[in-house]
């Protein structure tokens, strides 16, 4: 099952994960590759953009070969095992771009990685009749 945790020096742990959960850390600072740009997270952190515009940048760049193809490795991992998001940021409303990327594995197309709609349940790539 594929989950959420935070971790921060100031607050610790928000949910620990198990030992036997694999952990990914989704943090800019790691480098990794699921992680918004510097700059959306800049913008966004010094109040240029508000949340909804940093939704559709952070979609954006996300929408590239290498990032679909890690989204469905972690997709196909948590089919066998938990599978922990780990970043730092700690808030009551979500605002975190691992619920996004949890939104969007979930949503992903199991044979092309493309978004499906949530009208039909279908992607637009592969999914036509």
């Amino acid at each position: 099952m594929l989950k959420q945790t935070f971790y921060n020096r100031y607050k610790g742990w928000g949910e620990k994960p198990p030992s036997n959960a694999m952990t990914i850390n989704v943090t800019r600072s790691a480098g990794y590759l699921l992680s918004p740009s510097y700059e959306l997270l800049m913008d966004y952190k010094n109040k240029r953009i508000n949340w909804d515009q940093y939704v559709v940048r952070f979609k954006k760049e996300m929408y590239n070969d290498a990032c679909r193809t890690e989204m469905m490795r972690i997709k196909d991992l948590s089919k066998v095992q938990d599978v922990y998001l780990v970043c730092v940021c700690w808030n009551k409303d979500k605002k975190c771009h691992r619920y996004l990327l949890i939104d969007m594995i979930e949503k992903m197309c199991r044979w092309c990685g493309e978004q499906k709609k949530v009208s039909t349940g279908l992607c637009s790539k592969c999914c036509r009749f």
